[in-house]
C-alpha cells in the first residue's frame, strides 16, 4: 500500500476541514447567502469524523499491521480506505447541498458499513498478531461499530418525522461518545503504546490489561454521563461514577508509564515530538478531569446547558487532543522529511489550536453569567485562518523521505 500517499491525502482532508471551519467562522460575521450555516456545520462535522480522523486511523492501523505481521494481505484494507474516502466526499457535498436527506444519509450509511467490514477484517487478522496495542485497536473498532446505533436511530426519527427531543439528544450524544471517547481515543492509545515500544519502552502485559479494562468499562458505562439529565436510577448513577473513577485511574497509569519511558523518548524522539506529546497529554488530562467532574449533577447540567461549553469541550478532545496527536503520528512515521519550514507550520498549528481552545473556553466560562466577549467571533476567525494556513504549510512541505 502506498502509505505516503494515503497519509498525505489524510492531511489534505484535514486541510479541507480547516477550510470549512474558516468559512463557517466567516459566515457568522459576514453574509454568504448561497451557503446554509446548518448544512455547513453538518458537512464540517461529518467530514471531520470520516474524511479526516477515521481515514487517518484506518491508514495508521494498516501501517501498524504491516509492521507487526508483514504476512497479512493489506489490499482489502486499501479498498476499504478508498470506499470510506468516496463516502466522505459524498457526505461533504450532500450535506453542504441539502443537510439531512436521502443522499447524505446514504453516504453516511456507506461509511458506517465500511467501518463494520474494516472491523471484521481486523478481528480476523488480529489472531495472527501478538502485540499489546492489539486490544486497544479491537476495542476502538468495537466502539466504532456500536456507535452506529445512535446514527441509525437519528436517521429513523428524521425519516419517520417522529422526533422526541430527549431521544434525539441521547442518540446524538451516544454516537459522539463512542466515536471520540471510544474509537478515536482507544485507537490513539494503541498507536501511542506501539510508538513507545518502538522507542524501546514496551509496556508489560499485566499493566496494559489492567489499564485497558479500566478504560474500556469506563467508556462503555460512561455514555451515561451524556444523559444524566434524563434522571437515571441511583444504582446506574453509582455505576457510572465508579467506572469513571476507574477510567481516571487508567489515565493516571498511562501518564505514569509515559513518564517512566521519558529517558528513552529523549534519546529516540525529536524535541518537537516530545513537546507535542506533552501538549496532547495536557489536553487529555483536562478532558479526564472534566469527565470526572461531570459526575456532579450540577456541573453536568451546567455543561450540557450551555452550548459554548459543549463546543469548547468537543474542540478540546477532537482538535487539541486527537487531531493533534494524529498529525504528529503521521510526521513521526519517518516517511516524510521534517524540514524547518514544516516545523514552522507545525508550531503555527499548535499555536492556532491553543488560541482557538483558549477563546472557546473563555466563551464557555463567561456564558455562565451570560456575558459575551467583545470581538470573540473575529478572534475565532483569525485563529481558524492561522490553523488553515499552518496546515497548508505542512501539506506543501510533506516531501517523501528518500531511502538509500
Amino acid at each position: 500500500m502506498q502509505r505516503t500517499f494515503w497519509l498525505k491525502f489524510s492531511v489534505f482532508n484535514f486541510f479541507l476541514v480547516a477550510l470549512l471551519g474558516v468559512i463557517m467562522r466567516y459566515k457568522i460575521l459576514y453574509s454568504l447567502p448561497f451557503l446554509d450555516q446548518k448544512h455547513l456545520q453538518e458537512a464540517h462535522s461529518h467530514f471531520a469524523f470520516y474524511g479526516w480522523i477515521t481515514n487517518v486511523l484506518y491508514v495508521l492501523i494498516v501501517n501498524y499491521i504491516s509492521k507487526v505481521n508483514p504476512l497479512v494481505q493489506l489490499k482489502k484494507y486499501e479498498y476499504l480506505i478508498m470506499i470510506n474516502l468516496a463516502a466522505s466526499f459524498a457526505m461533504l457535498g450532500a450535506f453542504m447541498y441539502g443537510g439531512y436527506f436521502w443522499a447524505s444519509i446514504a453516504a453516511s450509511t456507506a461509511a458506517l458499513l465500511t467501518s463494520f467490514v474494516f472491523c471484521y477484517f481486523f478481528v480476523k487478522d488480529a489472531r495472527k498478531i501478538q502485540d499489546v496495542s492489539k486490544i486497544w485497536f479491537l476495542a476502538g473498532l468495537f466502539f466504532a461499530v456500536i456507535s452506529s446505533v445512535g446514527v441509525f436511530n437519528l436517521a429513523y426519527m428524521m425519516s419517520s418525522k417522529n422526533i422526541s427531543q430527549d431521544i434525539y439528544l441521547a442518540s446524538e450524544y451516544y454516537f459522539l461518545h463512542f466515536q471520540y471517547n471510544g474509537f478515536f481515543i482507544f485507537s490513539c492509545i494503541g498507536l501511542l503504546l506501539y510508538s513507545l515500544k518502538e522507542a524501546g519502552s514496551p509496556i508489560s502485559e499485566r499493566t496494559n490489561r489492567l489499564m485497558f479494562w479500566l478504560m474500556f468499562f469506563g467508556c462503555l458505562v460512561g455514555v451515561g454521563l451524556s444523559v444524566l439529565w434524563m434522571k437515571l436510577p441511583v444504582f446506574i448513577f453509582a455505576l457510572i461514577v465508579l467506572t469513571t473513577i476507574g477510567q481516571t485511574a487508567s489515565a493516571v497509569m498511562l501518564f505514569g508509564f509515559v513518564r517512566k519511558s521519558w529517558t528513552n523518548l529523549v534519546l529516540k524522539w525529536s524535541p518537537m515530538q516530545r513537546f507535542v506529546l506533552i501538549y496532547v497529554g495536557f489536553a487529555f488530562a483536562v478532558k479526564i478531569a472534566l469527565q470526572l467532574g461531570s459526575n456532579i449533577p450540577a456541573l453536568n447540567q451546567f455543561a450540557f446547558g450551555f452550548r459554548n461549553v459543549v463546543i469548547a469541550y468537543l474542540h478540546l478532545v477532537l482538535l487539541m487532543c486527537i487531531a493533534t496527536f494524529l498529525l504528529n503520528q503521521i510526521l513521526a512515521t519517518n516517511y516524510f522529511t521534517v524540514t524547518k519550514t514544516l516545523l514552522l507550520g507545525l508550531k503555527m498549528f499548535l499555536l492556532g489550536i491553543f488560541l482557538n481552545e483558549l477563546m472557546l473556553g473563555l466563551m464557555g466560562i463567561f456564558s455562565i453569567k451570560y456575558v459575551s466577549i467583545p470581538y470573540a467571533n473575529h478572534f475565532l476567525l483569525y485563529f481558524s485562518l492561522l490553523i488553515f494556513v499552518a496546515l497548508g504549510i505542512i501539506l506543501l512541505n510533506m516531501k517523501t523521505r528518500k531511502i538509500n
